[in-house]
């Protein structure tokens, strides 16, 4: 028995450096993308310059409570997300503004109007609205990738799940509204 494993043990230490080989190659390869290429590729392209944002104004007055509609974030989230309707609009060149009102169960309020280019999958704050009813525009108003985690996260789930789909909007503002209220889903009961 001890000859048998003798003469075996060439053959499994010619074999021993290409085992490691392969597993060094096969574990190379198993980091994940932190985003799409084709998403990556639109970012590119939009900031070159290849599109021009469409002429927008400040909304006139603050949203009322019987116009917004929530939706579903994160399972374990504390606070509400919701869309002011009537502030819903689909400008030509693929961005969907919208005022978005945060509410904490406690009664804390944040309100703010923003954007979302749906080719470059990016995001942008335009205003914040006060108490009172009026709009402070913001001052870094700039289009910035949208993140989702942290305390944007809730403008991935507009982008995948109520605003745009293959890198365009939704459809007119009515439409939106519309999946809004009341959501739709694919042929694997995910919410489109």
């Amino acid at each position: 028995m001890r000859l048998s494993f003798v003469r075996r043990a060439p053959r499994l230490t010619a074999l021993a450096p290409l085992a490691a080989l392969a597993l060094i190659t096969a574990c190379s390869g198993t980091m994940k993308p932190t985003q799409d290429f084709d998403e990556y590729v639109a970012q590119q392209e939009a900031a070159k310059g290849k599109w021009k944002e469409a002429e927008f104004t400040l909304p006139a007055t603050a949203p009322q409570d019987a116009d917004l509609v929530s939706f579903p974030t994160l399972p374990n989230a504390t606070l509400d997300y919701a869309i002011d309707t009537k502030s819903v609009q689909v400008t030509k060149d693929g961005v969907v503004r919208y005022i978005a009102v945060i509410r904490s169960k406690q009664g804390a309020r944040n309100v703010s109007f923003e954007g979302i280019h749906c080719s470059s999958f990016e995001s942008r704050l335009y205003a914040t609205g006060r108490p009172d009813g009026t709009w402070v525009a913001a001052r870094n108003s700039e289009w910035r990738p949208i993140r989702p985690y942290g305390s944007t996260a809730y403008q991935g789930i507009l982008f995948r799940d109520y605003l745009c789909r293959d890198k365009s909007p939704l459809g007119d503002a009515r439409e939106i509204v519309q999946n809004l209220r009341f959501p739709t889903f694919d042929q694997n009961q995910n919410y489109r």
